[in-house]
């Protein structure tokens, strides 16, 4: 993953984790990482593995953006699971509304 596109993966899981557990992001032990990947199944409809999610996170953890390389559906469910949109037949456009959101944000900065 691009080191632009890392930074957003990683805020993004960041949301995600803390919508999840309100806390900030952290390791994920086994039963967090399925509670998780169900907690998005139930607000998404889409199952995402919950060794990928681990891994997720710990390559964020790492600064390791070599270690991930999420597809666009994965990052639209994330995105869709951390801003609570319905995405409907637009599902792809969730992640990319989310990036954009985030590149103004640093735009502005």
């Amino acid at each position: 993953m691009q080191a632009k596109d890392f930074s957003i993966f990683r805020s993004l899981l960041t949301d995600v984790h803390a919508k999840a557990f309100g806390e900030p992001i952290s390791k994920l032990p086994h039963s967090k990482a399925h509670t998780l990947a169900w907690l998005i199944e139930e607000a998404t409809g889409v199952v995402l593995s919950y060794k990928s999610l681990t891994n997720y996170i710990n390559a964020v953890l790492e600064e390791k953006p070599e270690k991930v390389n999420p597809s666009c559906v994965t990052l639209a469910t994330l995105a869709q699971f951390a801003t609570g949109e319905k995405a409907g037949k637009q599902m792809a456009t969730l992640w990319y509304k989310y990036r954009a959101g985030m590149l103004s944000g640093i735009a502005e900065a």
